[in-house]
């Protein structure tokens, strides 16, 4: 029996297809351990207590968090790990509860600017660009209005257009958040810098990538295709990467140091 088993977390939607393109990418990652799907809201029967209770019945002892999520400047990441008492109290408003939890739990970064995920910026904007020299890039995240918060987020959308300008050597980069809305803004000030290239960091497409985006850049010039992280293979590199570290970090239990030893194997 495995002591130690996967839980991973994301937001939730009331669209099967949103659900099933977060399933299929955990399945990708084959974890060889015991691995659980909780969703935040909109998917009934399949919330993280659900699926936290499902994985202590097997009887495991620690359980990996994995947070697929953009960004810890989501607000949603605050109150999970309140959810799951790994804060004493949330730093914003929130309906969800403390869960009496029977197992240890160990807390891993979301996705933010890992190495799998940089590919994935990469890619998507090659697919926007005809001749990066001559084109200004605009890379759009969800943002915060709560303090602190906003701040993370900024924290990473500047990283990701600074590193995007260096490597490509784009002729101008600039960042722009949904909460507060400086879409509009910060498209028109690139405009003159050369074609406008607008790159969205969302887990999946959704109303933000169809429609909030669009309707904020109506009347610009620009390419935008609306891909999002999901679909791309090196999310469920992103997962198993981060399930290995988190094994590596802390102590691992004797029946499941196997998965570490393969993994290093196979680097």
């Amino acid at each position: 029996m495995n002591n130690t088993a996967v839980l991973v977390i994301a937001h939730g939607s009331p669209d099967p297809g949103w659900v099933a393109l977060v399933d299929e990418t955990v399945r990708q990652a084959a974890l060889p351990l015991p691995v659980g799907i909780g969703y935040l809201g909109g998917v009934p029967d399949r919330g993280i207590a659900e699926a936290l209770r499902h994985l202590e019945r097997t009887g495991v002892h620690t359980v990996l968090i994995v947070p697929l999520f953009v960004s810890a400047g989501s607000t949603h990441i605050n109150e999970i790990r309140y959810m799951l008492g790994l804060i004493p109290a949330p730093e914003v408003a929130t309906d969800l509860t403390p869960l009496n939890v029977n197992v240890r739990l160990v807390w891993s970064d979301p996705l933010e600017d890992s190495e799998p995920v940089q590919l994935i910026w990469e890619e998507r904007l090659r697919e926007l660009s005809t001749e990066l020299s001559q084109e200004a890039l605009l890379v759009i995240g969800h943002g915060s209005g709560e303090p602190g918060f906003h701040e993370i987020w900024e924290n990473l959308l500047q990283s990701v257009s600074d590193s995007l300008q260096r490597k490509f050597r784009l002729k101008a980069a600039a960042y722009a958040t949904l909460r507060p809305d400086t879409v509009a803004a910060q498209a028109e000030s690139l405009l003159s810098r050369g074609r406008l290239l607008v790159l969205p960091l969302f887990l999946s497409e959704g109303y933000f990538t169809r429609q909030a985006i669009p309707d904020r850049l109506e009347g610009i010039s620009y390419a935008y295709t609306g891909r999002t992280y999901l679909p791309h293979p090196q999310v469920a590199i992103w997962i198993r990467q981060t399930v290995e570290q988190a094994l590596q970090r802390h102590a691992v239990p004797p029946n499941d140091a196997a998965f570490v030893c393969s993994t290093q194997q196979r680097e």
